[in-house]
């Protein structure tokens, strides 16, 4: 996901449902430098495949057939997307007192997510199991599938063959212009180089209510620039400065914070892609290091700043953690992703008991650290390893497998009042993720 790219202000850190299938990492190569957990790279630059993956047209298609076939589940457009004006649909099952918002595929190339979200989506508006039952009475679950059409469905010529792959993206397509700020925000940009731009959409959300904040309105002294013509936004806010803060210029990012507001969560889930790591120090010399499946991430506030693995005590406040989470919200959010760590670790000395910490720090544009806030949300980030553009659909059911488990056992725990149960320690207690492997064929653009 690239979320802990460090901004100017921070500086350089010194610190019930069925299953999908399992595959067990490869384990016959030898070394660090040939071994890599979770199966082979692709062997040149090119397009992988991607049919495991539903296309915009395809999950409106199953969305729709679901809501015409349950009574559970309503289905409502909330948006389109920037470039190819295709629908973002919200789908919501339960009818119970506590509601729980759960967004997946901001980003287009994280499409692990949209696809645990369709299959457990169907599961809560056809099953009957117990389970079921006790989630949608105790529940309200309002989920986004899909919040980026235009980054999942993106095509560009990886091979340089003279055709087109479709191989999804991070941002949306949408360009800027100076009507729209005063200056052009530092998460606008081309990728690859020679494609249309577009927003990374987890940078472009904003902490204040949508009729108290327009991109256009802002001051010449609420911005940083820097040598490159990039743009920051410097928020004033309840007496704190929330620097780099996002301006709410996507469509899709417009309609997802209206979707959070209607649902008033108390709960905030949202599924990401990061990049692939090693687990520290899993290798014992007999066999090589795990590869982590799964990075989790809460976001918390001062209660919890000493716990901060970039906790600089010379720093404010609000650049080491979130000062609007008060204490019982930030422990609330810890537990959860302690939750899904402990789940996944009960599964035994398998690819799966390799979940690490995403190390957390406010980012004043991301959907955790600003809308949810807004109602007292306790949240929580996954992170997936690998992106569509690296590795396509390779090992689709494991990743799916990790989401599943994690998104079924806290809904669960949530409807069953057991979330408090949960030990924060388990959490700290995770490593962070280690080394950074690189696809020794892939020049990356």
């Amino acid at each position: 996901m690239r979320r802990r790219r460090f901004l100017r202000t921070v500086g350089a850190a010194t610190a019930g449902l069925s299953a999908v299938g399992t595959a067990s990492a490869d384990s016959h190569a030898s070394g660090r430098e040939s071994y890599r957990p979770g199966g082979p790279w692709p062997g040149d630059e090119h397009a992988q495949p991607m049919d495991g993956f539903h296309t915009n047209e395809q999950l409106t298609q199953v969305l729709r057939r679901l809501d015409a076939q349950s009574e559970r589940l309503s289905l409502r457009e909330i948006g389109r997307s920037a470039g190819l004006n295709d629908p973002i649909w919200e789908a919501t099952v339960g009818n119970g007192a506590t509601s729980v918002h759960l967004i997946t595929q901001i980003h287009g190339d994280e499409a692990v997510g949209t696809e645990v979200a369709v299959k457990l989506l169907r599961e809560l508006a056809q099953s009957n199991s117990r389970q079921v039952e006790t989630i949608l009475d105790e529940l309200t679950l309002t989920v986004v599938p899909r919040v980026n059409p235009d980054g999942a469905m993106f095509e560009y010529d990886v091979d340089d063959d003279g055709t087109d792959e479709w191989v999804g993206r991070r941002t949306n397509t949408q360009a800027w212009s100076s009507d729209d700020s005063r200056y052009e925000p530092y998460y606008h940009y081309r990728s690859p180089a020679d494609a249309p731009p577009g927003y990374d959409m987890n940078r472009d959300f904003n902490v204040l209510p949508p009729e108290e904040f327009d991109a256009g309105d802002t001051t010449e002294d609420q911005w940083y620039v820097s040598d490159d013509g990039e743009g920051y936004l410097d928020l004033e806010y309840e007496g704190y400065t929330l620097a780099s803060s996002g301006l709410r210029l996507a469509p899709e990012v417009r309609a997802v914070t209206r979707s959070y507001l209607d649902a008033d969560p108390d709960y905030a889930i949202t599924h990401h892609h990061q990049g692939q790591y090693l687990v520290p120090d899993s290798g014992d010399g007999n066999k090589p290091p795990k590869q982590t499946e799964l990075s989790v991430m809460p976001a918390y506030g001062p209660a919890y700043r000493d716990r901060s693995p970039f906790d600089d005590p010379s720093a404010p406040v609000e650049q080491v953690v979130d000062p609007f989470i008060d204490e019982a919200t930030s422990t609330e959010s810890i537990q959860m992703n302690a939750l899904v760590a402990n789940a996944l670790a009960e599964r035994g000395d398998s690819v799966f008991d390799s979940v690490t910490r995403y190390g957390y720090y406010p980012l004043w544009g991301s959907y955790l650290d600003t809308v949810c806030p807004t109602t007292g949300a306790a949240g929580m980030l996954y992170e997936t390893s690998y992106q569509t553009d690296v590795r396509g659909q390779q090992a689709l059911g494991r990743m799916m497998q990790s989401t599943v488990v994690g998104f079924t056992t806290t809904l669960a725990a949530i409807a069953e009042n057991t979330l408090g149960d949960v030990n924060v320690e388990d959490y700290f207690d995770l490593p962070l993720h280690g080394e950074y492997l690189t696809n020794p064929h892939q020049s990356g653009r």
